[in-house]
């Protein structure tokens, strides 16, 4: 057993390790934390703790649809009153303004962070500073349509 996998209830919850909620191609949504991820890297690990079991998913780059970092879990409506537009002072990002559309019809908009036509995931700032989420790690292959507006 690895000693991430042994990790405790009590290292999971230490607020050095950044909370993500993983979104998969397939529908399927996980959540928890990774010691291990890395951007530029095609693989990492989730771990979760559930009903006092910590376990380890090893989680491939190309599976993902995008990887959330969330301040808190959950949210009350979840992310179905995610705000449209961007507001109306400038931003604190020097990033440009960005739309996301995802192939499950899933609309983000933020500011890309780091974006190359040729990565295949780059990271996205959220429009809304109000949003639960941190930062989100886009996996490009799970996009439709990317339009940015400073452009």
């Amino acid at each position: 057993m690895s000693q991430e996998t042994a990790a405790s209830s009590s290292q999971l919850e230490d607020n050095s390790w950044d909370k993500l909620v993983a979104h998969f191609k397939d529908g399927v949504v996980s959540r928890g934390y990774s010691r291990d991820f890395q951007p530029e890297n095609e693989v990492f690990h989730l771990m979760s703790d559930e009903e006092g079991i910590t376990s380890s998913r090893r989680i491939h780059r190309e599976q993902l649809k995008a990887l959330f970092q969330v301040k808190t879990w959950g949210t009350p409506g979840g992310h179905a009153d995610r705000r449209k537009g961007f507001p109306p002072e400038p931003s604190q990002w020097p990033a440009p303004r960005t739309i996301v559309e995802f192939f499950d019809g899933e609309e983000i908009w933020g500011y890309s962070q780091g974006y190359h036509s040729e990565a295949p995931a780059f990271f996205l700032l959220p429009a809304d500073p109000e949003d639960n989420n941190a930062r989100i790690f886009v996996v490009r292959s799970s996009l439709v349509k990317i339009h940015f507006l400073d452009h």
